[in-house]
This record gives C-alpha cells, structure tokens and sequence, in this order.
C-alpha cells in the first residue's frame, strides 16, 4: 500500500508534513474508499466561516484548520490533521486544537485524529486517551483496526465496532471460494437458531488465528442429531427440543465441540453488516466440552435456553 516506504524515511529532514499527506495519508485512504466528491468524501482544508468557538461569555480561536474533513453521508463524520514526522501526535497542543476544530459548530463530528507518517492517532471527543494508537510499521499488519475506526460504515455507525469482524468474509478476501473444502478442528460453537424448516444456523466468537473475528456456520436441519450427539444424556434432547419451540434458538455456551469440514456460503447482508456463512457439510466429531469459559461469549436473552445452565443444574442434583 505504501510502495516500499519503510519508517526510516521519517528519519529524513526532507520528508515532511507534504509527504505525510502524499505518501502515507493519501494510499490510506484511497484504500478506505474515499473520493473528492460525492456523499462519501474527504474534504482538504475546509475553512470555517467564523473560525472560533464559544466558552462562556469568550471566544475561543481556533487557530489550526485540520487538513481533512470525512464526510459520509454528506454529513462531517471525522477531522484528521496531518502533522511532519518531527511533530508529536499526542502534544497537548496539537490535540487540543484539532478537538477545537471538530467540537465548531459548523463540523460537530465526535471523532478527530493526527497523523504524522510514523503515528496515527485517533481519539473521541468526550475521552481523553485516544481510540487507537499506532507505529506505521504496524498500519498494514493492523489494518483491520483501521478500517475501524476511519472506513465510512465505521463512522456513520461507531456501533458496528462491537462486532468482531466475520471470519467467512475474511476467507472470501483472501481469495477462498465456493469449491474450497475447509476443515475446522475443535471448534466451539455458541448461539443457534432455526431459520426455516431447511435452514439452520450456529455462530460463536473465536481467534481464528489472525485476531478475534465472529464465526457464522449454516446446516439443514438433519445434521443437528450429528451436532449434539456428543453431549451426554439428556442434555442433546433437551437443546433440539428448545430450537423447536418459540423463540427456535438455543445458547450452547461453547460445550459442544465439533471437527467440521465446511466450504463458503454466499454474501450475505444482515440487519448491520455484510457476512459470509460457512456451510456444515460434514460432521466428522462431536465432543462434550464443558470446560469454564471466563464469561459468557455473548449477550444471551434470559428467555433464550442455555444449555450451560441446564448442565450446571444437572451436576448439582447429581452431587446432593
């Protein structure tokens, strides 16, 4: 992305603040998908009519014009000033005029960052440590943080940053397709839910090697058996017979344990964010993992059945 620009540049009196803007800012954020114009868009330089803001009875100057304004949606999302590599990106001086410039009344964004190619640095306006805080030689390695933090779903929606990202999406970008046979081996799954009489579908949050991402796993209705046939008795009866009944979900809590062979489904857009399933074809194992976790993996309903609960109660009653 950066075309072979190493951080010893930074090093170089000649590199500076220009060279941030041409060189490190700009391929980032042709990479995040901004242009000059439309409705998605990055503004340079944009002057304030009355380039002061109020406190108290006193005006308050603002004396640095941040080198670009985001707009998503037409609206101002995010300021970013760009600094030369000398510069510190966490002075006080430095943040405290770029917060003056995103807290005017004619920008209003609750996010703002600097940049001076060997830092990034992204903070909130109602927080005083920043959001993210990263060595250039990280930029590429981390991207996905970044993405977060400056892509335009990210800051028309700060809320979507709770997700993880999603684990079939991340294996489609890295060129797997339809006909790829994946194997999983030990993985644990959370949430399932009936979708239809064809469809059903399981998720869990896990590291999947390269950083925590949410995993979504699809099967036909037949494979459940196969599913919970690891569990010991009662507790497969009682999960297949929650996932029949109103609200047709069931929390696993991570104890069932599976080697799956699955491939990837198709693009799919839900209510917040785009994913791709895996879709189960094979259970090759089934096993009982009821070792702790150190909280619950998700926001369960209470009205949602939980199985680990069914097993705590279980083990109980057996040790009265």
């Amino acid at each position: 992305m950066f075309h072979g620009i190493e951080s010893k540049i930074f090093d170089d009196p000649e590199f500076k603040e220009d060279s941030v803007r041409e060189l490190v800012l700009a391929p980032i954020f042709i990479k995040l998908g901004y242009h000059p114009n439309g409705s998605t868009r990055i503004t340079r330089s944009k002057t304030l009519h009355n380039p002061f803001i109020r406190v108290g009875t006193r005006n308050h100057p603002v004396t640095t014009i941040p080198d670009y304004t985001i707009y998503v949606d037409n609206k101002p999302v995010f300021v970013l000033d760009a600094k030369g590599p000398k510069e510190d990106v966490l002075k006080h001086d430095h943040i405290q005029q770029a917060y003056s410039y995103s807290i005017h009344p004619e920008i209003r964004c609750e996010e703002f960052g600097l940049c001076n190619g060997r830092e990034i640095a992204i903070f909130n306006t109602s927080q005083i440590e920043p959001l993210l805080h990263l060595k250039f030689d990280d930029f590429e390695s981390r991207w996905t943080e970044i993405e977060k933090y400056l892509s335009p779903k990210y800051l028309a929606k700060p809320i979507l940053r709770k997700f993880s990202p999603d684990f079939g999406l991340a294996l489609k970008r890295m060129g797997f397709n339809k006909n790829t046979g994946i194997h999983l081996l030990k993985t644990r799954l959370n949430l399932f839910a009936k979708i239809d009489e064809t469809l059903m579908t399981a998720s869990a949050n896990a590291d999947m090697g390269f950083g925590d991402h949410c995993v979504s796993f699809d099967f036909h209705p037949d494979l459940l058996p196969l599913i919970v046939s690891g569990l010991p008795e009662p507790l497969g009866e009682l999960f297949i017979n929650a996932l029949n009944r109103t609200p047709f979900q069931a929390a696993a809590g991570l104890v069932i344990e599976l080697d799956l062979k699955v491939t990837l489904g198709e693009i799919t857009q839900g209510q917040s964010e785009t994913f791709v399933p895996l879709i189960i074809n094979e259970i090759q194992a089934s096993r009982f993992n009821p070792s702790e976790i150190d909280n619950d993996p998700n926001d369960i309903p209470s009205f949602v059945f939980k199985l680990r609960d069914n097993f705590k109660i279980k083990t109980e009653h057996k040790n009265d």
